[in-house]
């Protein structure tokens, strides 16, 4: 899979940029807010791209920071929100607006772009109102008690085999539970919670 791009733009429109990597070029669907700011033939830019298979196609979707990319990610879990109306949403609307509706459940801000009906607008806040707030939560935790040693936990975990997925999942609970430890004191105490044996090295 492929996660991350850097090229230069060959050729652009509205709402994709063609990237030259490396003498291939992929075609990229972007925010449309994106291709208006910044992109212009020649321009050598870095895409965080989450990548769709199909049947019958292969899509790549870019963004200009991992954030958006993950915003990305969380409205294609919502019943009826396909890449390019995920795409959509995310051209008209910040990225911080977004978030913000969705916690505080204001469809009518989803309502408002083109293509998204008020059935739709509920449910984009509805099945995604609790796991923004949770993930706003866990933020909050390594805001608080320190991201530099959340990175190296995560870190050590992965360099010990773990996917990085379980090693960030294990980090937030481990920090979240014991704040007061140390880098040192902390990874004996993960260690000590993934050897649960419900959890995998590579779940």
């Amino acid at each position: 899979m492929i996660v991350k791009l850097k090229g230069f733009i060959e050729d652009w429109f509205e709402d994709f940029v063609d990237l030259d990597v490396k003498g291939v070029v992929y075609r990229i669907f972007v925010p449309k807010k994106n291709t208006n700011n910044i992109y212009k033939s020649g321009s050598l830019v870095t895409f965080f791209v989450f990548e769709i298979l199909k049947e019958s196609e292969r899509l790549f979707f870019g963004f200009l920071n991992k954030k958006d990319r993950e915003l990305f990610s969380y409205l294609l879990k919502v019943q009826g929100v396909g890449g390019k109306m995920a795409l959509n949403i995310m051209s008209n609307l910040d990225s911080q607006l977004i978030k913000q509706s969705i916690i505080t459940k204001n469809q009518d801000v989803f309502s408002s772009v083109s293509g998204v009906g008020p059935k739709l607008a509920v449910r984009i806040v509805n099945e995604l109102c609790e796991k923004l707030k949770k993930k706003e939560d866990n933020e909050k935790v390594i805001t608080n008690f320190s991201k530099t040693i959340f990175d190296d936990l995560v870190s050590c975990l992965s360099n010990l085999g773990y996917s990085q997925n379980i090693s960030e999942k294990t980090a937030f609970e481990v920090i979240s539970k014991n704040k007061k430890m140390n880098l040192e004191e902390l990874i004996p105490v993960a260690l000590n919670y993934l050897s649960a044996p419900n959890l995998s090295k590579n779940e």
